[in-house]
């Protein structure tokens, strides 16, 4: 495998985080006008939280709650994204200390979510 330079592992981190949170932060803004657009009186009261594969299927539908939430849900995953690319470009630089202490970030992390959702 090609060897990444640090500058190249820096940008693609950056890039993750700075593209992640622009599309996460626009389609919030296009589910909250959406929200707007529509009587916000109408709309059903705030639930549980959805499961994934319904969500995409209701933001699919266009459907104004969904939009906004899969745009959170977007946020939320940006910094787990953000440690995925930084344990591939140190796997990529053969750096395995570094690699296997972000693989341990990401196993935490995981843990966590997974004990806050059950």
């Amino acid at each position: 495998m090609a060897r990444l330079s640090e500058d190249r592992a820096q940008f693609a981190i950056a890039a993750v985080l700075r593209y992640g949170s622009l599309a996460s932060t626009l389609i919030m803004a296009l589910g909250l006008v959406l929200i707007l657009l529509h009587r916000p009186s109408a709309l059903p009261p705030l639930s549980s939280p959805t499961p994934i594969g319904a969500l995409l299927t209701r933001a699919l539908r266009v459907d104004p709650p969904a939009v906004a939430e899969l745009g959170l849900l977007l946020l939320l995953l940006t910094p787990i994204l953000r440690i995925v690319v930084a344990a591939t470009t140190f796997g990529l630089e053969r750096d395995h200390k570094y690699m296997f202490i972000a693989l341990g970030v990401l196993a935490v992390v995981m843990l966590s979510i997974g004990f806050a959702m059950g």
